[in-house]
């Protein structure tokens, strides 16, 4: 045997596997962010030449046979870090302007605000984007309960439960007070309810009883509440040590304001 002959043979077969590294540039990403309707966008050099191209293990692209270039939209990743693949390299890829989602956990839509009159092209009355509000809106529970089908949430039917000289108004305190240690037996309730199940909503639970389309009050038509009054109820969100958010129902306006004011006061649970 030609030992001479196998240890050229095999210098020039190391050399030719150095060349052909070489020749493969590293790949390098140009652009890799989220575009509209939520796809991303990534562009970049240095693939294999006709490598097929991979993200996030699916086949999407071919490079370019003639300097391993390639472009491509895809799905966006839910931590918005994603692998690309030549065959030969791959790389990891952060997305630009792209929002995580986290794993197995749906995107919460927003519903829609109830306004149908629009003033002018592109505006909320004439887009009405957002879900759909389901009919009916709300069930009376005959229980001293009204359930909201849009939110799932539990409110009290009565609107204006506890009447005192300032015609059911509360502080913000007394409000939670009250809130805290309503219970079956009051206001009239009969769904077993014990103290802690009710809160005072916070601003955007307040909010989503709102009907924008309406105004004194501006409450969804049909609404089975009683007693709602069309002024200023609190919400449990403070903005500040002494202040917090109320929400208008005579105009659907929120505001802020000192903790000290009276103001009226509804009260919520989750569902059982």
């Amino acid at each position: 045997m030609d030992m001479n002959k196998i240890y050229c043979g095999t210098i020039m077969v190391a050399t030719m596997a150095m060349l052909v590294s070489a020749a493969h540039a590293a790949i390098t990403i140009q652009v890799a962010k989220e575009v509209q309707d939520g796809m991303v966008v990534i562009k970049g050099k240095g693939a294999a030449k006709g490598a097929s191209i991979t993200w996030e293990g699916g086949l999407v692209t071919t490079a370019n046979h003639g300097d391993g270039n390639f472009s491509f939209l895809g799905e966006p990743p839910d931590d918005c870090i994603g692998l690309l693949s030549d065959g030969n390299e791959t790389v990891s890829i952060s997305v630009s302007d792209c929002t995580s989602v986290t794993a197995g956990l749906a995107p919460a839509p927003l519903a829609r605000t109830g306004q149908t009159v629009s003033i002018a092209p592109g505006d909320d009355g004439a887009l009405q984007k957002g879900v759909a509000w389901p009919n009916p809106r709300f069930n009376d529970n005959a229980n001293g309960t009204v359930t909201d089908n849009l939110t799932g949430l539990i409110w009290l039917k009565n609107a204006n439960c506890f009447q005192n000289t300032d015609g059911g108004k509360q502080i913000w305190g007394s409000a939670l007070s009250l809130a805290n240690n309503l219970a079956s037996g009051a206001c009239g309730l009969t769904d077993g309810s014990r103290p802690g199940d009710w809160r005072l909503p916070n601003r955007n639970e307040l909010t989503s009883l709102l009907d924008l389309n309406k105004r004194n009050p501006s409450l969804p038509a049909g609404h089975p509440f009683t007693n709602f009054q069309a002024a200023r109820y609190w919400s449990s969100t403070a903005s500040s040590p002494d202040s917090a958010w109320r929400v208008d129902f005579l105009d659907a306006e929120v505001t802020n304001g000192t903790t000290a004011n009276f103001w009226f006061a509804t009260f919520v649970r989750d569902h059982p």
